[in-house]
């Protein structure tokens, strides 16, 4: 059984949601509970707010299985980050060493001008 995340909207626009299949669903003012992809689809959000409750159903194994994925990307996430905080601290050193030269060679053509 595929786990559904089921996010609780409400509505403060009554409207006519169309998905991608092309069916129909009146909303009517007041609080539905929807999939997930259906509350952050753009036309819901525009006429609804998501209350933040959700629910979810799936066997343990599925959900579990989902649990260990998500760490999986977080901790991928983190490394990336780690390496473009190290890259940007390297290149924040290199242009540090470059404004320094870019003065000192400013600095000498002043003096050059002076003699003129």
């Amino acid at each position: 059984m595929a786990k559904k995340t089921q996010v609780e909207i409400l509505v403060h626009t009554p409207f006519n949601f169309t998905n991608d299949k092309g069916e129909k669903t009146a909303f009517s003012a007041g609080r539905h509970s929807v999939d997930k992809d259906v509350a952050e689809h753009w036309f819901v959000v525009a006429h609804a707010d998501q209350t933040g409750a959700t629910t979810t159903s799936g066997s343990d194994e599925q959900l579990l299985a989902q649990i260990d994925s998500l760490k999986t990307q977080l901790d991928d996430q983190i490394k990336l980050n780690g390496d473009q905080a190290d890259a940007i601290a390297a290149k924040d050193k290199a242009l540090e060493v470059l404004t320094a030269e870019l003065e000192t060679l400013k600095a000498a053509g002043a003096g050059a001008d002076a003699k003129k």
